[in-house]
Parts: structure tokens; sequence; C-alpha cells
């Protein structure tokens, strides 16, 4: 593993992972969540017009998050998707779905597989902190992720 100057540990990013491939891949993904019945409404309530600088904000995460390039503020995850009842865990499972066939689609099989990787832990974490959510606000419990929350 390389080390930064700040001494963080980092895998090296896969070279069939790039900036261009992640945005090809965001903007067919987001044109699929548009037209879902499921998950369209949802975004389309939240972002509004804003698709641009929405996609811009998911672009840097995943460049980050796969060390193509950095400056996503992760502090800014969590909050960004408990703060609207309107995001719950049943939605992730379909989020998944489009994202897997999106990252099958326009990707070799292994950058796919990676990518699918991360969506799911993401997935995870998003799902356990909103059903403490939801839990605190006494909402009607949701399936628990795939994996156990911390």
């Amino acid at each position: 593993m390389a080390t930064s100057h700040s001494g963080y540990r980092q895998r090296p990013s896969r070279a069939d992972i790039t900036e261009p491939l992640l945005r090809e891949l965001i903007f067919a993904f987001y044109e699929k969540v548009k037209k879902d019945p499921i998950l369209g409404p949802v975004f389309m309530n939240i972002i509004g017009e804003n698709w641009d600088s929405h996609i811009d904000t998911i672009c840097l995460f995943w460049t980050t998050v796969t060390h193509v390039g950095t400056g996503y503020k992760a502090r800014n995850f969590m909050p960004a998707h408990i703060q609207h009842p309107s995001i719950r865990s049943t939605q992730l499972p379909r989020w998944l779905e489009l994202f897997g066939e999106t990252a099958r689609e326009k990707c070799s099989p292994d950058a796919a597989a990676v990518l699918i990787e991360i969506a799911e832990r993401m997935a995870d974490n998003i799902a356990c902190s909103l059903n403490r959510r939801d839990e605190r606000e006494g909402v009607a419990a949701t399936p628990q992720p795939a994996s156990p929350c911390p």
C-alpha cells in the first residue's frame, strides 16, 4: 500500500477505474433513477432541478472512495441521507439493483465487482443509520441491512 505525505495508508486505485468511467457510470445510473417509479420521486423531491450539482457531488464521492481522486468531505455523507424522511432503508435494494445493473453495463467485470462491493457496504451503512433514525422517531421497523449494524 502507498503511504501519503500525511501518513495515511491508501489502497492504490485500480487502473481500469478512472474519473471519466465513474462520471459515465454515475450519469447513466441517475438517468435510470430519474425514471424509476420507486426512486425517481424520492430523488426529485429532494434534488428538484439541482441534478448537476448532485451528480458532481456523487462523482466526487466515487473518485474519493475509489482513490482515483480526493476532495469529498465524508462528514457530509450520512447527514445528507438521514435528514430526509422520504429516504427509507426499504429503497436501498432497488438503488443497489440499478447501480449494479449500470456498473455491469458500463464497466469491466472486475471494475464492476469493486464498485458494487463499495455500493453494498455503503448501502449497509446507510440502512443502519436510517433504521436508527426511524427507531428514534417511532417509525415502523424496516428490514435490516445485510451486515449487522455496529
